[in-house]
């Protein structure tokens, strides 16, 4: 037996065996003599030979992916062969009327011989990829007296007035607007024979029923005019004039590809590259960016792949039945996910419902229904289903910015997207429960803030006390009431001390931006934050050269949004250990509860609006003014102190290598069947 990698030894002889795929095509076998009955040799020929393979196979993969035609791509081309088939044929059987054919009598006979031949020529060029001439031969096997008729294809090419198939593809390429090369090429004159034998069978049925040729006639009623000799008709009621159909690149754009396209076109959202119009104003961030792509993925997936221009209300009913399926909190929230399509996500999340539903029924049998139920890790019941009504509405709204721009370039099926979008009748303060005084307490007793065992069990007492995001973040949410992305995103230039005060100016930076305008906002630091050490930690972390206030969230490939990084790097963990946490109840709480507190320490509108970042048209001039900001830390000691109890310590930061940008996680790649 032989034991050396995709080799087998038959009769003496070694032989080279492997299995090679090209994309999703199915695999085919390689195999042949290695030439050579010495073990050892087969032993040092066998490990080039599958980096040869391996070499040639990613070589041969990557220029069928940039240098082949897609599958949209193809499609355009035969739907525009088919028109100009069926042309040709019409042509070429009226010329048969007005000109008898020399090789026969019979007209029936000499444009089944033209059919024959044409559909044997073309499934030569799409099975072998060129036509090799060959000969025709008409017989009437119920005639014997009927001479036979044999001719060379060359000669009967020219009586049917058709191009040839590498003329007819150069030609579908220049009109769909994709530049020419030799795969591209084959690919095309592959598809054109491909539509000529569609055509041709076709034509034989249009010949067996003539009528079905055209759409049916619809034919109004005889009535007997009044007047014999009045023939004038009624006119007929206004039609809808009929969408134009308008050939070209833009019929074979996915919805991917048209939002690249909607970017390159808008220098608004950063343009093609995300970096215009710079000067002139602030363009999309990359988080919206993707925000805007990720609805016309979906759709894509919903479409299996067609252009944008086959999109149909259906298709965006069946993307509504998939938002409505699927688990908010977890979707796409992991590499896993965002390698799975949206369907593959449906199915997911509904085997977790199957779990969930066999969980609640096995604890019901035990009549325990009283009694929490013990849910398998993964589990959900029907009642978690479903996006946001703020998630579903942002798609929508970039889908219906996305189409209504498309469909100036042409156009599209109606699309009512006001069957999808609902407005938000929720009252805000209802959304997110503020955190009590005992909460806040029970929050910063954890071991981050406590001290914990290392840096790699943060959520385990020890005598460990780091500063970072894991520290710091609740606590300026607690005391300032700022937004999740607004602290994760502070640069070490946004903390400012002024006459002795320090204070957060929380502006628009080049990592991220803010939720309005009125964002923009200065705060002052809190007694507590003063005495638990900020200051001190922003003092080290500029003396180590960093400019963020909290570099570790910081991925190493820019993109992403920080408050994010946070929220799914330290926040899940921390919520496990707060057994009081409801659904919606995070670091958006923490707003709540400092304007609560504000408000029922009386504090003035003016200054709630100013923690908050809210807008108010009796806003004052001078709005941060010495005075202003005397009152604003004012009224932060109106904001329940939960951490009296907690000691200060020397400053600690994270070491270097923690502080670098994030590198992304290694994503698992998918098992093919």
């Amino acid at each position: 037996m032989c034991r050396i990698q995709n080799v087998t030894r038959k009769q003496g002889t070694y032989y080279f065996r492997r299995s090679i795929r090209l994309g999703p095509d199915k695999p085919f076998r390689l195999r042949f003599s290695l030439k050579t009955t010495s073990r050892k040799r087969a032993a040092l020929l066998a490990p080039a030979m599958t980096l040869i393979c391996e070499r040639l196979a990613m070589n041969m993969t990557a220029k069928i992916a940039t240098d082949g035609l897609t599958a949209a791509q193809r499609a355009e081309i035969f739907r525009r062969q088919m028109l100009v088939e069926r042309d040709r044929l019409e042509v070429m059987h009226a010329q048969l009327h007005i000109l008898p054919p020399q090789d026969h009598e019979d007209i029936d006979q000499a444009l089944s011989l033209r059919l024959g031949a044409s559909e044997l020529a073309a499934m030569d060029g799409a099975t072998k990829g060129r036509v090799e001439d060959f000969l025709v031969a008409r017989v009437d096997p119920d005639a014997d007296d009927e001479p036979i008729v044999v001719m060379a294809w060359s000669d009967l090419a020219a009586s049917i007035t058709q191009d040839g198939a590498e003329e007819a593809a150069i030609a579908r390429l220049a009109e769909i607007g994709v530049e020419q090369s030799a795969l591209r090429e084959v690919m095309a004159r592959k598809v054109v024979n491909q539509a000529r034998i569609e055509a041709i069978r076709e034509f034989r049925k249009v010949l067996s029923n003539p009528g079905a040729a055209y759409a049916p006639v619809p034919v109004a009623g005889y009535e007997q005019p009044a007047h014999p000799h009045s023939y004038a008709a009624a006119p007929n009621p206004p039609q809808p004039p009929a969408a134009p159909i308008v050939a070209g690149p833009w019929s074979i754009l996915r919805p991917t590809e048209a939002v690249e396209k909607f970017f390159e076109h808008n220098p608004r959202t950063g343009g093609k590259d995300g970096k215009s119009r710079r000067k002139s104003g602030e363009p999309w961030t990359n988080k919206t960016r993707e925000q805007f792509r990720l609805p016309a993925l979906l759709l894509e997936q919903i479409m299996d792949g067609q252009p944008l221009v086959s999109v149909t209300h259906d298709h965006l009913v069946q993307l509504n039945n998939c938002f409505e399926a699927l688990h908010g909190p977890s979707f796409r929230k992991s590499p896993k996910h965002r390698e799975m399509t949206i369907w593959q996500i449906v199915e997911e999340t509904a085997e977790r419902v199957r779990k969930g539903e066999a969980a609640i029924g096995k604890a019901a049998k035990r009549k325990a229904q009283g009694g929490t139920v013990e849910m398998p890790t993964g589990a959900l019941t029907r009642d978690q289903l479903g996006l946001g009504l703020s998630t579903t509405n942002r798609h929508w709204g970039f889908l219906r910015q996305l189409t209504t721009w498309f469909e100036k370039h042409h156009p599209l099926s109606p699309l009512d997207y006001s069957a999808f979008i609902e407005n938000d009748d929720r009252n805000a303060r209802d959304q997110r429960d503020a955190y009590t005084e005992d909460q806040g307490r029970m929050l910063f007793s954890l071991p981050p803030w406590t001290g914990s065992k290392s840096l790699t069990r943060r959520m385990q007492p020890g005598d460990l006390i780091v500063h970072s995001a894991w520290y710091f973040v609740p606590l300026i949410g607690w005391y300032t009431g700022m937004r999740r992305e607004e602290i994760c995103g502070l640069m070490l230039d946004d903390i400012e001390v002024v006459e002795g005060h320090w204070q957060f100016n929380v502006r628009p930076t080049e990592i991220r931006r803010l939720k309005t305008i009125t964002s923009a906002r200065r705060l002052p630091f809190a007694s507590e934050l003063m005495r638990l050490g900020l200051p001190d930690y922003v003092t080290a972390l500029r003396n180590a050269g960093e400019t963020m206030l909290f570099p570790e969230l910081m991925p190493e490939s820019g993109k992403g949004a920080l408050g994010d990084a946070y929220y799914n790097t330290i926040w899940t963990k921390i919520a496990r250990a707060l057994p009081f946490l409801k659904s919606g109840q995070a670091t958006q709480s923490f707003r709540h509860t400092v304007i609560n507190a504000m408000k029922g320490a009386e504090v003035m509108p003016e200054l709630r609006a100013d923690f908050a970042g809210h807008k108010l048209s009796s806003e004052t001039e001078g709005r941060y003014s010495k005075a202003h900001m005397a009152l604003l830390r004012k009224a932060a000691k109106a904001i329940p102190n939960v951490t009296d109890h907690l000691d200060p310590f020397p400053v600690t930061l994270l070491p270097a290598r923690l502080r670098a940008p994030r590198k992304a996680r290694a994503s698992k790649p998918l098992k093919q069947a």
